[in-house]
Parts: structure tokens; sequence; C-alpha cells
């Protein structure tokens, strides 16, 4: 076959080469997370606001990021919550768990509705913030008995609490 035959090359015919859609896929999935975590976020039904139904001191049930169901991690740490009359309120500030790695090398991170404002220091939510990484070591310590660390981020993805266990 002629190397210069042009219905020889992917694009021709139609294909894409791997190497582009794999990065179009994950470029793709990282846009629709982000655009799904602003939507929710900004969305005054979740909190209550004018327009909103209201929303009790809690939630009975774990937020979801809209298409996507919450992790097992997510709902089990969210009944732990329901669980402790002090720790009831912080249902409604967080959205996901996510568990890397195993044993001591375990890093967990939470996505929160926290600090919506990005301040650097200072924040208003930061005891919030230090209230849920507490309540999770608790958590895994006493559920599991194991060690990690968890870091406690808000909407743009920033650390706003890093602790260990």
């Amino acid at each position: 076959m002629n190397a210069t035959y042009p219905r020889t090359t992917p694009s021709a015919r139609g294909e894409r080469s791997a190497r582009r859609s794999r990065r179009g896929r994950h470029g793709a999935a990282s846009a629709v997370i982000a655009f799904s975590l602003i939507a929710l976020l900004g969305c005054d039904a979740a909190e209550g606001g004018p327009g909103g139904k209201p929303s009790a001191a809690y939630l009975e049930t774990p937020r979801a990021l809209p298409g996507k169901e919450p992790s097992r991690t997510t709902k089990e740490f969210h009944r732990f919550l329901l669980g402790n009359e002090a720790t009831k309120d912080l249902t409604t500030i967080f959205f996901d768990v996510f568990v890397h790695g195993y044993d001591s090398a375990m890093d967990v991170q939470i996505v929160t509705g926290l600090d919506r404002e990005l301040h650097d220091t200072g924040s208003a939510d930061r005891e919030k913030a230090e209230r849920l990484a507490t309540a999770f070591i608790a958590w895994r310590t006493e559920r599991f008995k194991d060690h990690g660390s968890v870091k406690i981020y808000n909407p743009a993805i920033e650390t706003m609490v890093k602790a260990t266990w």
C-alpha cells in the first residue's frame, strides 16, 4: 500500500489517533466534573436560599454531583455524621470523599462547599473544615482502626485543612 495514498491515514478514514482521543476523553471528563461542581455549589435550592426549598440543618442523604452516585465511603461517612448530634450539621458541607491507597499510605480527599470566596487565610469556614477533618479521623479510627492523612478542599480544590491519624 502506498503511504502517500490519502485513504490510508487514520484521519482520512474518519478515525482518530488513540493518543488524541484519550486526551480528549480525559479533558472532557475533567471539564464535566468541574462544571458540575460549580453548578451544584451555585445552586440556591441546595442551601434553602431565596426561591429554593427550605433545607434542614442536616441532610438525610449525602449530596451528589449531578449524574453521579455518591461513593460508598461518602455514604458511610455521612451516616456516621448523622449518628452524632455534634456532627450532624457537617452533613451539609461536603460533596464527596475520595480514598487513595491503603494502610498507612492512605490519602483521603474530601471536597466541600466551604470557603466560596477562596480566602487564602482567615476563612470563616476554617473551623468547619477542621471539625470535618476531626470527625473523619474519629470515624476512621473507630470503625477501621487504620492510619492515613485527610485533606479538606474548597470548591476550587485548594486545601483548607490537612490532618493525619
